[in-house]
């Protein structure tokens, strides 16, 4: 892929936008969330119209999303899920992950576990997203949760920040909803619903480890061992830290061991349901703590951190124009308005098992096709979705969600945001289609490689 004319800086002279967002109250698109999504959907609406003004609204210190907020460090999503190790995500990743690299913030080959993917340090992430949206000129605004909206028949005008000066309207032309708890559409008076028809994924909290002697080898299944064994003697673990078994990293800096085995089952719409959650999940990652250091090379470990959020799997979803269903990603079901592929597994995790197990089951063909009318609303017509706000079932939603997926539909939504912002019109697949190529999406499963 020839270089974008408008992301041409190296780190030596990225400058950062001069205009303060604080000052400007009209954009061309606006980002809702800052994470892989988010990432994506600015830079595609950047890469469809060159000279649209881009902001990113983003509730937290920094972009990143769920791996920089929530200790998500494993990037799933990128190849495809049946073992070949096949590309299945470009276009913006190609132009971060060389960030990642020199920085040894990203593992250099993938790693495999249920499907296949690579392992990323949250703080070189952060100073590459800051360096990527500045070489596209975007704006960010950090510390700023939207909490409002205006719309005018079937269109968002405007989103209402809460600022510590105060609350104010900012305007666009286009808006991206890539919170992962749709917040825009939910303020904005668009359809959505929360989970599928009851079910929900559970949600769990990043725990980080280090301090282990030399000679250790923390492995996942050693430490599930440890962990029934400890319950096995003491049953009243087992309502204390009810999960038995996690993938576990290994990070490729300092080589801390990151895992997900504190979880619990919680309402992402509720503050006080996540109160419990986090307070639990701190609870838990203590008494991981003390069987883990029963064994051999581990007497020393100790808690580096915890999320610092609760990791949630899955909130609400965008009533979109249609609903992936489970069979289409099962059966790798080929669409014409693809506009991203999905290269993992549906993945569930259930609050209903005693030790919140989870089920992976891959697609046929080790991919899948995203159809731009999953991010598409249903009843507004400037207002698109990514990652796990897409419209997607219960199996089908566990599969789109991750990071690798949701910097692909994220950028897919940009491109369509920024089309419709240039165009004052709505625009097809066909037409995002064309922009994702010349980008360096990948689109197109029979071409895929290893």
């Amino acid at each position: 892929m020839a270089p974008s004319a408008i992301n041409n800086s190296s780190p030596s002279n990225v400058t950062f936008p001069t205009t303060s967002p604080q000052e400007d109250d009209s954009y061309d698109v606006i980002v809702v969330g800052g994470g892989w999504a988010g990432i994506g959907a600015a830079i595609g609406a950047k890469q469809a119209a060159p000279h649209s003004r881009v902001l990113i609204i983003e509730s937290e210190a920094c972009l990143g999303g769920a791996s920089t907020h929530r200790g998500v460090l494993a990037l799933c999503g990128l190849y495809t899920c049946d073992g070949t190790q096949r590309k299945v995500v470009g276009g913006v990743w190609d132009e971060l992950r060389p960030k990642l690299e020199e920085r040894g913030a990203v593992s250099r080959k993938p790693i495999s576990h249920r499907g296949t993917f690579l392992v990323v340090e949250p703080e070189g992430l952060k100073i590459a997203l800051d360096e990527l949206v500045a070489e596209y000129n975007i704006s960010v605004l950090l510390h700023t949760p939207v909490v409002g909206a205006t719309r005018e028949n079937n269109l968002i005008t405007s989103v209402e920040i809460q600022e510590r000066r105060g609350r104010r309207h900012i305007a666009a032309k286009a808006f991206i909803d890539c919170s992962g708890d749709c917040d825009l559409a939910f303020v904005a008076g668009a359809s959505t619903r929360y989970g599928n028809h009851g079910a929900v994924n559970l949600g769990s909290l990043s725990t980080r480890f280090a301090g282990f002697a030399p000679d250790a080898e923390p492995t996942a299944p050693l430490w599930r061992e440890a962990i029934e064994k400890a319950k096995a003697a003491n049953p009243a673990l087992k309502k204390i830290i009810p999960k038995d078994a996690s993938v576990l990293l290994r990070l490729p800096l300092s080589g801390d061991a990151v895992t997900y085995l504190a979880s619990a089952s919680y309402d992402a719409r509720s503050s006080a349901d996540i109160t419990r959650a986090e307070q639990q999940g701190r609870i838990q990652a203590q008494e991981y703590l003390k069987i883990l250091r029963t064994l051999p090379g581990h007497q020393d470990m100790y808690l580096v951190s915890s999320g610092p959020n609760f990791g949630t799997r899955e909130s609400r979803h965008l009533s979109a124009r249609h609903t992936l269903t489970s069979a289409d990603m099962l059966s790798s079901r080929r669409y014409a308005d693809c506009i991203a592929l999905g290269g993992w597994g549906q993945e569930w995790h259930s609050s209903l098992s005693p030790t919140f197990a989870s089920e992976f089951s891959p697609c046929s063909e080790g991919s899948f096709d995203i159809p731009l009318a999953c991010l598409w609303s249903v009843d507004t017509g400037n207002l698109l979705a990514a990652g796990r706000c897409l419209d997607g079932d219960k199996g089908a939603g566990s599969a789109v969600r991750v990071l690798g997926t949701a910097l692909a539909t994220g950028q897919a939504a940009g491109v369509a945001g920024g089309l419709f912002a240039r165009e004052g019109r709505e625009v097809g697949g066909k037409e995002v289609r064309g922009v994702l190529r010349r980008e360096g999406a990948v689109l197109d499963a029979g071409s895929l490689v290893a």
